[in-house]
C-alpha cells in the first residue's frame, strides 16, 4: 500500500502537531514508482532533506507523508542491517516537520520505552506509547526529550520532538509513526521498522496501518 490516495484521512495524524498544523500535507512516497524518486534514489539525506524542503514550499505544504508498507529497497540499499535481512517494507508512517517539532500524545497513553539506538538508518531517539489496547512507536527523535519510562500522558500533552540528523539515525527530519500490537510489543517489533516480503501476509497481527487505527 502506497498512501497516495490518502485523502482526508491526514486529519487523523493533526493532534500530534498538537493543532499547529491544520493543512494537508505533501504525499511522499518513497518507493519505486513515486514522481520524486529522481529526488532521493542515491541521495543522501541531507540532500533528501533540501529537496523535500523545496517542494514542499512549492507545493505551499508545512508538512509531509511517506506511507505504510512502501517498497523501500532503493533508499536502503546503503543500510547493511536492511539488506542483510531483506526488510524493505516500511512498517510505519514517516511524518516529515521541521527539525524541532514538538509532537503531542493523540491519545491518553503512557510511555512503555524510551531510548537510544545507535547507528546510520536505525531510530535514534525513539519512545513507545502505550495507547490501550495497541502501542504507538514514535522514532526519529530528540534523545533529549524523550518521556521517562511510566510517565502517563493525557491527550494533548507534549511528549517529544523531532532531532537532527545527528540525533535520529543520520535521517531527513521527521518520526516513524508505527502501531504496534501486544504481540509486536513482547516479540521486540518495537525495533523493526521494516519487514520483509514473507512477513506482510501475516503484519496486520503486528503492525497494522496507523491511519486504520487512529
Amino acid at each position: 500500500m502506497e498512501q497516495q490516495g490518502i485523502g482526508a484521512d491526514y486529519r487523523k495524524l493533526l493532534p500530534i502537531f498538537g493543532g499547529a498544523i491544520r493543512t494537508a500535507p505533501l504525499v511522499f512516497p518513497l518507493c519505486e514508482g513515486s514522481p520524486y524518486y529522481g529526488l532521493f534514489a542515491g541521495a543522501q539525506q541531507s540532500a533528501l532533506q533540501s529537496s523535500l524542503e523545496s517542494v514542499a514550499i512549492k507545493e505551499n505544504a508545512e508538512w509531509s507523508v511517506s506511507g505504510y508498507l512502501e517498497n523501500r529497497a532503493t533508499i536502503l540499499r546503503n543500510y547493511p542491517q536492511m539488506v542483510a535481512e531483506e526488510r524493505f517494507y516500511h512498517l510505519g508512517i514517516d511524518i516529515g516537520a521541521p527539525c524541532g517539532t514538538k509532537l503531542y500524545a493523540p491519545l491518553d497513553c503512557e510511555a512503555a520505552a524510551s531510548g537510544y539506538e545507535e547507528g546510520e538508518g536505525n531510530y535514534g531517539g525513539f519512545t513507545v506509547l502505550k495507547c490501550n489496547p495497541l502501542y504507538m512507536l514514535f522514532g526519529h527523535l530528540d534523545p533529549g526529550k524523550l518521556p521517562p519510562v511510566g510517565a502517563k500522558l493525557k491527550k494533548g500533552e507534549g511528549f517529544a520532538q523531532l532531532g537532527n540528523m545527528e540525533q535520529n539515525g543520520g535521517w531527513y527530519y521527521h518520526t516513524h509513526l508505527q502501531i504496534l500490537t501486544q504481540m509486536a510489543f513482547d516479540e521486540g517489533w518495537a525495533g523493526k521498522g521494516y519487514c520483509k516480503e514473507s512477513e506482510l501476509a501475516e503484519i496486520d497481527r503486528y503492525c497494522p496501518d496507523p491511519l486504520a487505527l487512529l
